[in-house]
């Protein structure tokens, strides 16, 4: 189950987003606004994922995959690990490039705020190959023939189950709607 917020315009808000013929979107049930979320990871491919440990941050670009709001990243080490291992409460961002002189309302973006958890791909290739499924293609790598070598690393998997997003899409009506798993 999961529950939807979305912030109510204010009239100086309403007027404004009219005049420039934007409609501020209303979700109707928590699976409206997944769907817009799942649509925006689809077609995107590198996050931030911010972790920590001893109050010190750390954000690190990476690329990722998904399966509908669950996502999967594979990388081969270094100090996200060591703050995960600690603590396993993790944020992510995604953003579009944003260049508000040629478009003030071209702002978009998605926030995730979850738990994750990683395994080495080595140590249980079941689920690995469970994973894997969901991967995209990458026709680069097999132009140089790459794609099967890669597989061949026992890399790190890890997996982020999100508890709440937070998307805005200006352009599009949204506000900062934000989807909470109960």
């Amino acid at each position: 189950m999961a529950k939807i917020i979305v912030p109510k315009a204010n009239e100086q808000e309403k007027v404004l987003f009219e005049k420039l013929g934007i409609t501020l979107r209303e979700f109707a049930n928590p699976e409206e606004l997944e769907e817009v979320i799942v649509h925006y990871l689809d077609t995107h491919n590198v996050l931030h994922l911010a972790t920590c440990r001893d109050d010190e941050p750390r954000s690190t670009p990476l690329e990722y995959f998904n399966n509908r709001l669950t996502v999967f990243i594979m990388s081969e080490g270094g100090g996200k690990f060591a703050n995960l291992k600690e603590n396993d409460r993790v944020a992510y961002s995604i953003s579009d490039p944003y260049d508000p002189v040629a478009d003030v309302f071209g702002a978009r973006g998605l926030q995730c705020w979850g738990r994750a958890k990683y395994f080495n791909k080595n140590d249980d290739l079941n689920t690995y190959a469970e994973i894997a499924k969901y991967k995209r293609p990458n026709p680069s790598l097999a132009k140089i023939g790459l794609d099967k070598i890669a597989d061949a690393f026992n890399f790190k998997v890890v997996i982020i189950a999100p508890e709440k997003f937070r998307f805005l899409s200006l352009r599009n009506g949204v506000r900062n709607a934000e989807w909470r798993r109960e």
